[in-house]
């Protein structure tokens, strides 16, 4: 693969987890306010942390991941969304567990993460 297409690929991706992950899927989890809010209420309801909430949403897609690849380590495939909607998903979780780090809401007393 040439680094032109390596690009092209990755900026696809990256827009599409910015249109389809932020966006829209944010906007149903989260509403228009706080785009963290899932992760809090859900955290206040179990009696977890926020961390604890995105480890969990996360998990899960990294686990459809790795199991489409134990079943297929030639081509995995998901037989549901495929993966390209799991990367995105996975992708997209770990900068909204950037995103939690550096909400001062969550960590009001520690400064902004580097």
């Amino acid at each position: 693969m040439t680094k032109e297409t390596r690009n092209s690929i990755v900026e696809e991706l990256f827009g599409a987890i910015v249109d389809e992950a932020m966006n829209s899927k944010g906007d149903a989890y989260s509403g228009d306010g706080d785009v963290l809010s899932n992760f809090k209420r859900n955290a206040e309801r179990l009696g977890l942390t926020p961390f604890q909430i995105w480890h969990v949403y996360c998990a899960k897609h990294e686990d459809t991941i790795s199991n489409a690849i134990k079943d297929n380590p030639e081509f995995p495939h998901d037989k549901t969304e495929g993966l390209r909607g799991r990367i995105i998903d996975v992708i997209t979780y770990h900068a909204l567990l950037w995103c939690l780090l550096n909400d001062p809401d969550i960590q009001p007393q520690q400064e902004q993460i580097d």
